[in-house]
């Protein structure tokens, strides 16, 4: 059986399992370092650094006038999967530390934009984030800055915003937003924190696990 590249996958596949899938080829047949670009449509640009010659980006982009700019700077070796599809979508994305970074990212629509930072200090640990963007006009920045930490964020809708920082170690976050012109909740973690959160103006307004004043 032949090998399915990204491109393929987003090109026949549905949003979910476009995001599913670019992580398991980056570990399956995807090879382990190098910059590998696929681009259909016009206009588009992605410009990669890459300091360890041990990191990889894999960057898949179908549309018109999209951007992608990706830094991988530091001693260490960072992973970055990146796909858009639609039309002027932004991706800034630096990964930058002392140990590894991960980061998974999907923007589906028109003019949406993430704004990522990742900064693992540890040598023996590593930074994550998988952020999935379907709709218009939307908007994520994330800042990690620190160790372990790792973060999952969704928006479905139109001229939805969020902002997360993660400071310090061992925070996780899972952050979902569905609707539209959704309030930036502006998270931010300082240090072994868990959190949960779903936002919606369709009629479940804003969830937080777990509850205020519960333990753990």
């Amino acid at each position: 059986m032949m090998a399915r590249s990204p491109l393929d996958v987003v090109r026949s596949g549905t949003l979910a399992a476009a995001l599913i899938a670019v992580p398991a080829l980056a570990q399956s047949e995807e090879p382990s370092r190098g910059v590998f670009v696929a681009q259909i449509g016009d206009g588009s640009r992605a410009t990669v650094s890459q300091q360890n010659s041990d990191s990889l980006a894999n960057i898949v982009q179908e549309g018109n006038d999209n951007q992608v700019d990706l830094a991988q700077t530091g001693i260490a070796a960072h992973r970055a999967r990146i796909v858009q599809d639609g039309d002027n979508n932004v991706v800034k994305a630096e990964q930058d530390g002392a140990g590894a970074t991960d980061l998974a990212l999907l923007q589906d629509g028109l003019g949406n934009t993430a704004l990522v930072l990742q900064r693992e200090s540890s040598a023996t640990a590593t930074t994550s984030a998988e952020i999935i963007q379907s709709g218009n006009g939307n908007r994520i920045i994330l800042a990690q800055d620190g160790s372990d930490n790792t973060a999952s964020l969704t928006q479905q809708g139109d001229g939805n915003t969020m902002t997360a920082t993660q400071i310090d170690s061992g925070n996780t976050l899972q952050w979902t937003q569905n609707g539209n012109a959704l309030a930036d909740l502006v998270i931010s973690q300082t240090g072994g924190a868990t959190m949960e959160i779903t936002q919606s103006n369709t009629g479940e307004g804003v969830q937080f696990m777990p509850p205020a004043g519960a333990g753990g």
